[in-house]
């Protein structure tokens, strides 16, 4: 009778010590989430209203190599700006970029804390749609995936922008001495529209054109209550893009990086 109360004994013990340890392990496993981080690409050359380039090397290897790989691709985000004023040179002050579009100053503002790289509390979580909110969309890319070209087979090379000053030369965009052409959006999260005169970064009278600034035509261009609107400049950053592991995935990115404000070519 003892030994049969002894090993009984011995039984609740054991499965007293199982519960505990589980409980434990839950409580540990559920309340720790994995950190996911992708470093930020250093500030490049911006050079003139004309032309930028920037090294896409990031600062480290955190979310670009394993074990902790879950970087994708670079993504690039633009927003037209109808002006009156040609302004020379490099675009580096509020004075500058308000005399091109006030909007222009207001959303560089808005979006300059996210690319504060002293800071340490930079909250990038929804980072495409607090640019969509400024109403800035992903650049595209004429007879190529943009993706894909600035997939993990372009880190560590020079990416430029090359805006022409030429009337009718489109802008491209240049890696490992390959020109693409650049190309607007046409969507966005939740919205669809029709780029006029056509998809491309070149001045015309339908791009400077306020009527045409609606959510259906140029979503992607800041209109301007000023008078004598005959030229358009398009402001650029560019970020990386990765997906967790946990389940379900989700989409994460680093901080951006401002890229330049460039002045569009005329179309003819």
């Amino acid at each position: 009778m003892r030994n049969r109360k002894s090993g009984e004994k011995s039984k609740n013990i054991i499965l007293s010590l199982l519960v505990c340890f589980l409980s434990i392990f839950c409580l540990l496993s559920c309340g720790l989430e994995a950190f996911y981080y992708l470093d930020f690409l250093p500030d490049g050359e911006y050079r003139d209203l004309n032309y930028a380039s920037i090294q896409l090397t990031p600062r480290s290897d955190d979310g670009y190599t394993a074990p902790s790989d879950y970087f994708n691709n670079f993504i690039v985000f633009y927003r037209i700006y109808i002006s009156s004023e040609l302004i020379t040179g490099r675009i580096d002050t509020a004075e500058q970029r308000s005399l091109i579009n006030a909007t222009l100053n207001s959303d560089y503002n808005s979006l300059n804390s996210l690319t504060d790289k002293t800071s340490t509390t930079v909250n990038t979580s929804n980072l495409e749609t607090t640019f969509f909110n400024r109403r800035y969309f992903m650049l595209n890319l004429e007879e190529a995936d943009i993706n894909m070209v600035l997939s993990n087979s372009s880190r560590n090379n020079t990416l430029e922008f090359s805006f022409s000053t030429i009337p009718g030369e489109r802008p491209t965009l240049i890696l490992n001495g390959t020109a693409y052409t650049m190309q607007r959006a046409n969507m966005g999260p939740g919205l669809n529209f029709t780029p006029r005169p056509d998809r491309y970064f070149l001045n015309h009278a339908d791009l400077i054109n306020t009527a045409n600034v609606t959510n259906e035509i140029n979503a992607d261009t800041a209109t301007n209550t000023r008078q004598d609107l005959r030229y358009t400049y398009v402001s650029m950053y560019i970020a990386a893009s990765g997906t967790s592991h946990e389940m379900p995935p989700r989409t994460i990115y680093s901080q951006p990086t401002f890229v330049g404000i460039f002045i569009l070519a005329n179309a003819n």
